[in-house]
Protein backbone atom coordinates (compact mmCIF):
# COMPACT_ATOMS: atom_id res chain seq x y z
CA UNK A 1 0.00 0.00 0.00
CA UNK A 2 1.23 3.50 -0.77
CA UNK A 3 2.39 5.61 2.13
CA UNK A 4 0.13 8.41 0.91
CA UNK A 5 -2.87 6.35 2.07
CA UNK A 6 -1.79 7.18 5.61
CA UNK A 7 0.56 10.17 5.46
CA UNK A 8 0.40 13.24 3.24
CA UNK A 9 2.43 16.42 2.85
CA UNK A 10 1.18 19.04 5.35
CA UNK A 11 0.23 22.51 4.18
CA UNK A 12 3.43 24.52 3.98
CA UNK A 13 5.52 21.40 4.68
CA UNK A 14 8.31 19.66 2.79
CA UNK A 15 7.12 17.66 -0.22
CA UNK A 16 8.64 14.16 0.00
CA UNK A 17 6.44 12.56 -2.66
CA UNK A 18 7.85 11.32 -5.97
CA UNK A 19 6.25 11.25 -9.45
CA UNK A 20 4.34 8.08 -10.30
CA UNK A 21 6.55 7.47 -13.34
CA UNK A 22 9.74 7.38 -11.25
CA UNK A 23 9.10 3.74 -10.30
CA UNK A 24 7.57 1.96 -13.33
CA UNK A 25 5.10 -0.74 -12.31
CA UNK A 26 6.73 -3.34 -14.56
CA UNK A 27 9.98 -3.11 -12.59
CA UNK A 28 10.63 -5.35 -9.55
CA UNK A 29 11.21 -2.82 -6.75
CA UNK A 30 12.26 -3.85 -3.26
CA UNK A 31 12.01 -1.76 -0.11
CA UNK A 32 15.32 -2.90 1.33
CA UNK A 33 18.41 -4.84 0.36
CA UNK A 34 22.07 -4.50 -0.51
CA UNK A 35 23.44 -2.12 -3.10
CA UNK A 36 25.01 -4.97 -5.08
CA UNK A 37 21.71 -6.87 -5.18
CA UNK A 38 20.23 -7.75 -8.55
CA UNK A 39 17.03 -6.04 -7.45
CA UNK A 40 16.35 -2.33 -7.75
CA UNK A 41 16.36 -0.77 -4.29
CA UNK A 42 14.08 2.07 -3.25
CA UNK A 43 16.03 2.81 -0.08
CA UNK A 44 18.82 1.22 1.95
CA UNK A 45 18.42 3.55 4.96
CA UNK A 46 17.07 1.17 7.56
CA UNK A 47 18.01 -0.26 10.93
CA UNK A 48 21.72 -0.59 10.14
CA UNK A 49 21.97 3.19 9.98
CA UNK A 50 18.90 5.18 10.99
CA UNK A 51 17.46 3.27 13.96
CA UNK A 52 20.65 3.21 16.11
CA UNK A 53 21.00 6.96 15.62
CA UNK A 54 17.40 7.51 16.68
CA UNK A 55 17.87 5.30 19.75
CA UNK A 56 21.07 7.17 20.56
CA UNK A 57 19.10 10.42 20.82
CA UNK A 58 17.26 9.00 23.82
CA UNK A 59 19.81 6.78 25.48
CA UNK A 60 22.61 9.35 25.40
CA UNK A 61 20.31 12.32 25.97
CA UNK A 62 21.50 14.16 22.88
CA UNK A 63 18.20 16.02 22.69
CA UNK A 64 17.31 15.02 19.13
CA UNK A 65 14.12 13.29 20.23
CA UNK A 66 12.90 16.60 21.65
CA UNK A 67 12.81 18.24 18.21
CA UNK A 68 11.98 15.11 16.21
CA UNK A 69 8.23 15.76 16.42
CA UNK A 70 8.72 19.14 14.76
CA UNK A 71 10.75 17.60 11.92
CA UNK A 72 8.20 14.81 11.49
CA UNK A 73 5.31 17.25 11.24
CA UNK A 74 7.13 19.29 8.58
CA UNK A 75 7.06 16.16 6.46
CA UNK A 76 3.93 14.26 7.43
CA UNK A 77 0.31 14.90 8.22
CA UNK A 78 -2.33 12.16 8.58
CA UNK A 79 -4.38 11.51 5.45
CA UNK A 80 -8.06 12.40 5.35
CA UNK A 81 -9.09 8.79 6.05
CA UNK A 82 -6.59 8.43 8.90
CA UNK A 83 -7.59 11.79 10.39
CA UNK A 84 -11.23 10.66 10.47
CA UNK A 85 -10.22 7.46 12.29
CA UNK A 86 -8.09 9.33 14.83
CA UNK A 87 -10.78 11.92 15.55
CA UNK A 88 -13.50 9.27 15.88
CA UNK A 89 -11.44 7.16 18.29
CA UNK A 90 -10.35 10.10 20.43
CA UNK A 91 -13.93 11.38 20.64
CA UNK A 92 -15.32 7.99 21.62
CA UNK A 93 -12.63 7.54 24.29
CA UNK A 94 -12.90 11.15 25.47
CA UNK A 95 -9.23 11.86 24.80
CA UNK A 96 -8.08 15.45 24.50
CA UNK A 97 -4.58 16.27 23.21
CA UNK A 98 -1.95 16.55 25.97
CA UNK A 99 -4.46 15.52 28.66
CA UNK A 100 -3.81 11.76 28.55
CA UNK A 101 -0.76 9.51 28.32
CA UNK A 102 0.01 6.27 26.52
CA UNK A 103 1.55 2.85 26.93
CA UNK A 104 3.00 0.82 24.08
CA UNK A 105 3.85 -2.86 24.49
CA UNK A 106 5.96 -4.57 21.82
CA UNK A 107 5.55 -8.03 23.31
CA UNK A 108 6.49 -10.03 20.20
CA UNK A 109 9.94 -8.47 19.95
CA UNK A 110 12.38 -11.42 19.62
CA UNK A 111 14.17 -11.25 22.98
CA UNK A 112 13.79 -13.09 26.29
CA UNK A 113 12.73 -16.33 24.63
CA UNK A 114 10.08 -14.72 22.40
CA UNK A 115 9.89 -15.80 18.75
CA UNK A 116 7.81 -13.53 16.55
CA UNK A 117 6.98 -16.10 13.88
CA UNK A 118 5.30 -18.53 16.30
CA UNK A 119 4.26 -16.16 19.10
CA UNK A 120 1.59 -17.31 21.54
CA UNK A 121 0.15 -15.05 24.23
CA UNK A 122 -0.97 -18.01 26.34
CA UNK A 123 2.47 -19.59 26.17
CA UNK A 124 4.13 -16.43 27.50
CA UNK A 125 1.19 -15.01 29.48
CA UNK A 126 2.91 -14.85 32.86
CA UNK A 127 5.87 -13.00 31.40
CA UNK A 128 3.79 -10.66 29.25
CA UNK A 129 1.30 -9.70 31.96
CA UNK A 130 4.22 -8.76 34.17
CA UNK A 131 5.55 -6.49 31.43
CA UNK A 132 2.09 -5.04 30.83
CA UNK A 133 1.38 -4.23 34.49
CA UNK A 134 4.78 -2.62 34.89
CA UNK A 135 4.24 -0.57 31.72
CA UNK A 136 1.05 0.92 33.16
CA UNK A 137 2.86 1.60 36.44
CA UNK A 138 5.51 3.52 34.51
CA UNK A 139 2.93 5.58 32.62
CA UNK A 140 1.03 6.36 35.84
CA UNK A 141 4.31 7.40 37.47
CA UNK A 142 4.94 9.83 34.62
CA UNK A 143 1.42 11.25 34.57
CA UNK A 144 -0.56 10.46 37.75
CA UNK A 145 -4.37 10.36 37.70
CA UNK A 146 -4.56 10.51 33.92
CA UNK A 147 -6.31 8.36 31.35
CA UNK A 148 -3.84 5.93 29.74
CA UNK A 149 -4.22 4.88 26.11
CA UNK A 150 -3.02 1.30 25.57
CA UNK A 151 -1.47 0.02 22.34
CA UNK A 152 0.36 -3.21 21.51
CA UNK A 153 1.48 -5.47 18.69
CA UNK A 154 -0.68 -8.16 20.33
CA UNK A 155 -4.42 -7.69 20.89
CA UNK A 156 -4.56 -10.26 23.72
CA UNK A 157 -2.19 -8.06 25.71
CA UNK A 158 -4.49 -5.06 25.29
CA UNK A 159 -7.46 -7.23 26.23
CA UNK A 160 -5.70 -8.45 29.37
CA UNK A 161 -5.04 -4.92 30.61
CA UNK A 162 -8.55 -3.63 29.89
CA UNK A 163 -10.50 -6.71 30.98
CA UNK A 164 -8.50 -8.91 33.38
CA UNK A 165 -5.78 -6.90 35.08
CA UNK A 166 -5.95 -5.54 38.61
CA UNK A 167 -6.16 -2.08 37.01
CA UNK A 168 -9.43 -3.10 35.36
CA UNK A 169 -10.91 -4.36 38.63
CA UNK A 170 -9.71 -1.29 40.49
CA UNK A 171 -11.47 0.93 37.95
CA UNK A 172 -14.74 -1.02 38.34
CA UNK A 173 -14.50 -0.73 42.12
CA UNK A 174 -13.92 3.01 41.87
CA UNK A 175 -16.57 3.91 39.29
CA UNK A 176 -19.31 1.34 39.75
CA UNK A 177 -19.00 0.45 43.41
CA UNK A 178 -17.69 3.86 44.55
CA UNK A 179 -15.04 2.26 46.77
CA UNK A 180 -12.36 4.89 46.16
CA UNK A 181 -12.04 8.21 44.31
CA UNK A 182 -8.74 7.78 42.45
CA UNK A 183 -8.22 5.38 39.54
CA UNK A 184 -5.93 4.35 36.73
CA UNK A 185 -8.24 4.52 33.71
CA UNK A 186 -7.11 2.41 30.76
CA UNK A 187 -8.64 2.85 27.30
CA UNK A 188 -7.98 1.52 23.81
CA UNK A 189 -9.51 1.59 20.35
CA UNK A 190 -11.23 -1.54 19.01
CA UNK A 191 -8.58 -4.23 19.52
CA UNK A 192 -10.43 -7.15 17.94
CA UNK A 193 -7.97 -7.08 15.04
CA UNK A 194 -4.25 -7.37 15.74
CA UNK A 195 -1.89 -4.73 14.38
CA UNK A 196 0.13 -5.76 11.34
CA UNK A 197 3.91 -5.33 11.51
CA UNK A 198 4.93 -3.05 8.66
CA UNK A 199 8.21 -4.89 8.08
CA UNK A 200 6.85 -8.46 8.18
CA UNK A 201 3.22 -8.34 7.05
CA UNK A 202 2.24 -9.75 3.67
CA UNK A 203 -0.98 -7.76 3.44
CA UNK A 204 -1.47 -5.37 0.52
CA UNK A 205 -4.78 -3.95 1.73
CA UNK A 206 -4.77 -0.27 2.67
CA UNK A 207 -6.89 -0.86 5.78
CA UNK A 208 -4.42 -3.51 6.95
CA UNK A 209 -2.05 -0.87 8.33
CA UNK A 210 -4.51 1.87 9.28
CA UNK A 211 -4.56 0.82 12.96
CA UNK A 212 -0.76 1.02 13.11
CA UNK A 213 -0.77 4.67 12.04
CA UNK A 214 -3.84 5.46 14.13
CA UNK A 215 -2.14 4.22 17.32
CA UNK A 216 1.05 6.10 16.43
CA UNK A 217 -0.68 9.45 16.03
CA UNK A 218 -2.93 9.04 19.07
CA UNK A 219 0.09 8.25 21.25
CA UNK A 220 1.91 11.20 19.68
CA UNK A 221 -0.94 13.56 20.62
CA UNK A 222 -0.77 12.67 24.31
CA UNK A 223 1.35 14.17 27.07
CA UNK A 224 3.57 11.21 27.99
CA UNK A 225 4.54 7.81 26.56
CA UNK A 226 5.82 4.72 28.33
CA UNK A 227 7.31 2.51 25.63
CA UNK A 228 9.10 -0.81 25.46
CA UNK A 229 11.61 -2.33 23.07
CA UNK A 230 11.63 -1.56 19.35
CA UNK A 231 11.52 1.62 17.32
CA UNK A 232 7.74 2.04 17.02
CA UNK A 233 7.21 2.95 20.67
CA UNK A 234 10.26 5.23 20.61
CA UNK A 235 8.81 7.00 17.58
CA UNK A 236 5.51 7.56 19.40
CA UNK A 237 7.47 8.91 22.37
CA UNK A 238 9.34 11.32 20.13
CA UNK A 239 6.10 12.47 18.47
CA UNK A 240 4.59 13.43 21.83
CA UNK A 241 7.50 15.82 22.33
CA UNK A 242 10.17 13.62 23.90
CA UNK A 243 9.98 15.45 27.24
CA UNK A 244 7.68 13.12 29.22
CA UNK A 245 8.95 9.68 28.27
CA UNK A 246 10.15 6.49 29.90
CA UNK A 247 11.17 3.04 28.68
CA UNK A 248 9.38 0.38 30.71
CA UNK A 249 11.58 -2.21 28.98
CA UNK A 250 15.13 -1.52 27.88
CA UNK A 251 16.66 -2.33 24.49
CA UNK A 252 17.73 -5.83 25.46
CA UNK A 253 14.31 -6.61 26.93
CA UNK A 254 15.16 -6.12 30.60
CA UNK A 255 12.46 -4.58 32.77
CA UNK A 256 12.71 -1.03 34.04
CA UNK A 257 10.71 -1.53 37.24
CA UNK A 258 8.36 1.30 38.21
CA UNK A 259 6.47 1.82 41.46
CA UNK A 260 3.09 0.14 41.92
CA UNK A 261 0.52 2.70 40.76
CA UNK A 262 -2.37 1.25 42.76
CA UNK A 263 -0.35 1.18 45.97
CA UNK A 264 0.64 4.79 45.32
CA UNK A 265 -3.03 5.67 44.90
CA UNK A 266 -3.94 3.89 48.14
CA UNK A 267 -1.27 5.80 50.04
CA UNK A 268 -2.69 9.04 48.64
CA UNK A 269 -6.20 8.04 49.75
CA UNK A 270 -4.96 7.09 53.24
CA UNK A 271 -3.41 10.51 53.71
CA UNK A 272 -6.72 12.26 53.09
Amino acid sequence: ARLENYLVVPEGGIDWTVPDDMFPKEENWHLRGKEDSEHKIVSTIRKDSAAPKFRQYQEEELGGNKIYHEIFRLLFSPSEALTARIQSTMKSLQLNPKEYSSVHLRVKYPVKGIKENDFSFEKHKSQITGWANNAVNCAAELHPNSTIYVSSDNNDTVGYLLEESHFAQHYIDATKHKKHPLVVKLVARDYSTENEHVAFSQTTEVDGFMNVFEDLFIMGLGKCVAHGVGGYGRLAAALCGGECVTAHRKHGGNLNVCSDALKDIQRTIDKR
